[in-house]
């Protein structure tokens, strides 16, 4: 019988557990939350994670947004449920936010943001508060939700200019 290579979609398929913790975390729970809402252990529930990021080649110990970037981006599983109003974030925060949500390492994040590696976390920190997220990895759920990430964009439109996209515009004015 011949070998049947996988694709890159069948490899990056998520199994029903993993589906389940994949929800949790996009959700923003830690490993302790998340195996007490699913009813398994703490390293259980770690090692779902890390299969998350394994199949997406996020290996970093700092990758749970990014992972969480992954899956939902993947479209397994839907974002987290977020309040209406979205909030009016800058071009540049932007930019930093999906520079977060796509590299788990410091310095990558500040090279794509255009930013100080020394500012990267407090900047996040900063977003995490202007969108009223428990944490870093609910950033990501709650900005997928409100449709600030996903697919990329292409390649000629600018940050800005997603920024001020009247249709983006429009539905951040019907969300207020």
């Amino acid at each position: 019988m011949p070998v049947r290579i996988q694709t890159a979609d069948e490899l990056t398929q998520l199994t029903p557990a993993e589906k389940r913790v994949a929800e949790l975390l996009v959700a923003g729970a830690s490993n302790a939350q998340g195996g007490r809402d699913l009813g398994m252990s703490t390293t259980t529930f770690a090692g779902h994670v890390g299969n998350i990021g394994r199949k997406f080649q996020i290996t970093s110990r700092l990758g749970r947004p990014a992972r969480a970037h992954a899956v939902l981006d993947s479209g397994q599983i839907a974002p987290p449920a977020a309040p209406a109003a979205v909030p009016e974030f800058t071009p540049a925060e932007l930019r930093l936010l999906r520079a977060f949500a796509k590299y788990p390492e410091t310095h990558d994040i500040a090279h794509a943001a255009g930013i100080a590696q020394a500012d990267v976390r407090p900047q996040i920190k900063e977003l995490v508060a202007k969108a009223g997220a428990d944490n870093e990895t609910h950033l990501i759920g709650l900005s997928h939700a409100w449709e600030l990430l996903g697919a990329e964009p292409n390649e000629t439109s600018s940050t800005a200019t997603e920024a001020t996209d009247p249709r983006r515009r429009s539905a951040q004015s019907r969300a207020v």
